[in-house]
């Protein structure tokens, strides 16, 4: 499911219970990805929500099935960051600033 961003994209993944605060947060990362959207487009940085159906369609190794929140992938398909809650969306931009394949393109 993710295979095909690899080098191309981070993610931040986001799975959490379909519950009756699911659109919120869902709302608050949409909202946080348009306030921001220059930076996140220079750090070619991806939304992308699943379920757990997700689970059962695909194989999803990056993400553990019980544990729910926030999943930052960087660009080589490994996890860099994990927050049970929104509070990664506070250092995002931070933290992908501090990978060294962001260093190296800033470089550039």
């Amino acid at each position: 499911m993710f295979q095909k961003y690899k080098w191309k994209k981070r993610l931040l993944i986001s799975y959490f219970h379909n519950d009756e605060f699911y659109p919120i947060i869902i709302e608050e990362i949409n909202r946080y990805f348009m306030q921001k959207s220059q930076e996140i487009e220079e750090r070619q940085l991806k939304h992308i929500a699943i379920t757990r159906d997700d689970f059962d369609k695909n194989l999803i190794p990056i993400v553990n099935k019980d544990t729910f929140g926030l999943y930052l992938v960087g660009l080589d398909g490994t996890l860099k960051r994990y927050s049970k809650d929104l509070k990664l969306l506070e250092s995002l931009l931070s933290v992908i600033d501090s990978m060294p394949m962001r260093k190296m393109g800033i470089k550039k």
